[in-house]
C-alpha cells in the first residue's frame, strides 16, 4: 500500500467506515489502601480482551487514520498489552495531532505519525520498561525497533523515536523536529490537557471522544503514571513527569545535586 502523506487541508472520506470500538469495562474498588486502589484501576479490563474488537476506525472527525501493515502492528503491539483507556488515548492522540497539524497547514507522513502516536506512551508499562530510564525513551525504543523489524527505513524509524522520545517537551522542541513530532507532542497534550478551542473546536471534540471514549482517562492515567513513578523513582529526572514523580515517590537526589556538593572545595 502506498505511503499515505496528509496536505494542509483535512482529508473527508464519507464512504468510510469506522470501525467498533473499545467500550468500558467494570472495574469495581471497593474500599482498598491506595496501593490497591491504583491496583485495581490498572487492572482494569485491557484492550486485548476477546469481545474487543481488532480494527481501529478508519476515519474519525474528518480525519483518515492510515492503515498500513506497519499501522497495524503498531495498533496490535499498543493494544496488546495496554489498559483500553491507553489505545484510546493514543488514537485520540494521533486524531487531535493532525487535526492541529492541518489546521497549521503542514504536511506530514500519516505512517510514521500514527506509529508514534500509537507507541508514545507504552514505556508506561511493564512490559516495556527498563529499570532506570525514562518512559519517553523506553517507549521511543521499543518503537524505533518495531519500524526496523518492519522492515522500515532508516529515516523513519528516527523520526518515530523522536516524536515519542520529545512528545511531551516544550512546544519548541518537537516543532523544530518534524511535523510528525509537533502532531504527537500537540495530540497528547491536547488529550492531557484540553485543545486550544480557536485551533478544534467543541463540537469536533465531542465528535472525536463520541468515537474514542474516554473510558475515565484522567483517573486511570494519573494511576498509571503514580505506579510508574513508584516503580522507577528518579527515572524521570528533567522530564515532564519529574514533578509528579517528586510528589507521587521517594525520588532521591539529583546528580546534579550530588555531584555540586561532592566538589573537592572546601566553602
Amino acid at each position: 500500500m502506498p505511503r499515505a502523506v496528509y496536505s494542509a487541508a483535512i482529508q473527508m472520506n464519507p464512504e468510510s467506515q469506522a470501525g467498533m470500538l473499545h467500550t468500558p469495562g467494570t472495574c469495581p474498588l471497593g474500599r482498598r489502601s491506595f496501593v490497591g486502589y491504583l491496583a485495581g484501576l490498572l487492572a482494569c479490563p485491557s484492550a486485548s480482551v476477546a469481545d474487543n474488537p481488532t480494527a481501529y476506525p478508519t476515519e474519525v472527525a474528518g480525519i483518515r487514520l492510515p492503515v498500513t501493515p506497519l499501522c497495524m502492528k503498531s495498533y496490535e503491539l499498543c493494544r496488546s498489552a495496554a489498559p483500553a483507556f491507553l489505545v484510546n488515548h493514543s488514537l485520540r492522540t494521533y486524531v487531535f495531532g493532525a487535526l492541529y497539524v492541518s489546521h497549521k497547514g503542514q504536511r506530514f507522513d500519516a505512517e510514521t505519525a500514527f506509529v508514534a502516536a500509537m507507541l508514545h506512551d507504552i514505556g508506561l508499562l511493564k512490559e516495556f520498561s527498563t529499570p532506570q530510564t525514562p518512559f519517553e525513551i523506553d517507549g521511543a525504543n521499543r518503537a524505533e525497533s518495531l519500524v526496523r523489524e518492519s522492515g522500515g527505513a532508516p529515516v523513519e524509524a528516527n523520526k518515530v523515536w523522536q516524536a515519542i522520545a520529545l512528545h511531551d517537551t516544550r512546544d519548541p522542541i518537537p516543532q523544530h523536529q518534524s511535523p510528525e513530532a509537533t502532531l504527537v507532542a500537540e495530540g497528547a497534550g491536547a488529550d492531557v490537557g484540553g485543545p486550544e478551542e480557536n485551533i478544534i473546536s467543541a463540537a469536533t471534540v465531542r465528535s472525536v471522544v463520541a468515537a474514542l471514549p474516554r473510558l475515565q482517562f484522567k483517573e486511570r492515567f494519573i494511576a498509571l503514571l503514580t505506579d510508574h513513578c513508584v516503580r522507577k523513582p528518579g527515572a524521570q529526572r528533567a522530564t515532564w513527569l519529574e514533578g509528579f514523580c517528586r510528589v507521587h515517590s521517594t525520588v532521591p537526589a539529583s546528580a546534579t545535586e550530588q555531584a555540586i556538593l561532592a566538589a573537592p572545595f572546601d566553602e
